[in-house]
């Protein structure tokens, strides 16, 4: 029976990836039907790398899925109506916004619980976040003082370019989804673009789902449980669960009540593992930009693999120092639920503001 289950499983995650494709070719042609003038109008708003950051963090923060905001950025980039370095600052952003869902999944399991019992949660949520946090700061200066990862994106694009093959993947991806172009011609170029955004969103979670389903069990917990003896192990098993099971957030936060129950110690090895699953939720988005066969929006995705590679190769060496910082830090958050409110009430409003009066001024 569990064979079954596991088969059924399998079955529902390739269909969700082929929603998962078809959703970006929706989108595409929804923006192209709409007029590329129009929605460019529209994403103007947001024209210089500081709001691009913010819109990518509070984007995905309400998303709840960088892999799907990340992947409707590519699609933007794909037709042309946002510019590199706007979709650069974006994915930049993003890294923080997807660390929202962690911090909610321990709020609303333990918040009521004693103080040591949530703090020990809160921890894993502030070692995703603070790292997020902290190769934000040094990407986006590297980004706006010397515009390294627009270089890299459009570096990308013109390698790109010279892989005629790649521009045949639209056109195998429109074949095998012929129902986008028929569905459009009954419903507003508009609501084709809203629908494929909500296609896009639904296809992911439900990967995730039905991956964790197959995964789940008492042999899952026994895997997770034996990768944290290690550095390289607690990394490599990060960038493995989260190829499996596309979304960062998912895999990290599935962490939670382990820490808190002691299946797991909340040692030195969570954050290596959080790098491993940061690497590993570019493939999903690779999938997306490889689906629109434009150059620029791989080298976009270029960009995503770049930051997260490169921040954990920054700071895997300072795994300990690190996490010892962080659980400092955490310790004097979690004090008191007055200090823990209005850290989380900062943390995710400030950067709505900042993007509002970016927007504004």
């Amino acid at each position: 029976m569990l064979s079954v289950m596991r088969y059924k499983n399998l079955i529902l995650v390739l269909i969700s990836f082929y929603f998962f494709v078809a959703s970006i070719v929706f989108i595409k042609e929804s923006i192209v039907l709409i007029g590329l003038d129009q929605v460019e109008s529209l994403v103007d708003a947001v024209d210089d790398t500081l709001t691009g950051v913010f819109a990518g963090w509070f984007g995905t923060a309400l998303l709840q899925s960088s892999g799907a905001f990340d992947s409707i950025i590519v699609a933007f980039v794909s037709v042309g109506v946002m510019p590199t370095y706007v979709a650069v600052a974006t994915i930049i952003g993003a890294e923080v916004g997807t660390t929202v869902t962690t911090q909610l999944v321990a709020v609303v399991g333990y918040f009521r619980q004693e103080r040591k019992r949530f703090r020990t949660s809160f921890s894993v949520a502030m070692l995703h976040y603070w790292y997020n946090f902290c190769t934000l700061a040094i990407f986006f200066s590297m980004e706006y003082f010397f515009h390294i990862f627009t270089t890299i994106a459009e570096g990308g694009s013109s390698f790109f370019s010279k892989i005629p093959c790649l521009m045949e993947i639209p056109s195998i991806f429109s074949l095998i989804s012929p129902w986008v172009d028929f569905v459009l011609g009954y419903i507003p170029a508009w609501l084709g673009f809203v629908a494929g955004c909500g296609l896009l969103l639904l296809s992911l979670k439900n990967c995730e789902k039905y991956l964790s389903a197959t995964f789940a069990g008492e042999v899952s917990s026994s895997l997770i449980r034996s990768t944290f003896g290690s550095t390289s192990r607690a990394f490599l098993a990060g960038l493995a669960f989260t190829m499996l099971v596309p979304s960062t957030s998912v895999m990290i936060s599935m962490l939670i009540p382990l820490v808190t129950t002691g299946v797991i110690d909340k040692g030195n090895y969570i954050l290596p593992y959080i790098l491993g699953a940061n690497i590993g939720t570019v493939f999903d988005v690779m999938l997306a930009a490889l689906a629109t066969g434009n150059p620029a929006a791989i080298g976009v995705w270029l960009v995503h693999l770049t930051i997260n590679v490169v921040g954990a190769l920054i700071f895997l060496p300072l795994t300990r120092p690190f996490s010892s910082l962080v659980n400092r830090i955490n310790e004097f958050l979690t004090f008191s639920k007055k200090r823990t409110t209005i850290f989380l009430v900062l943390s995710n409003a400030v950067p709505a503001i900042l993007l509002i009066v970016g927007i504004l001024y």
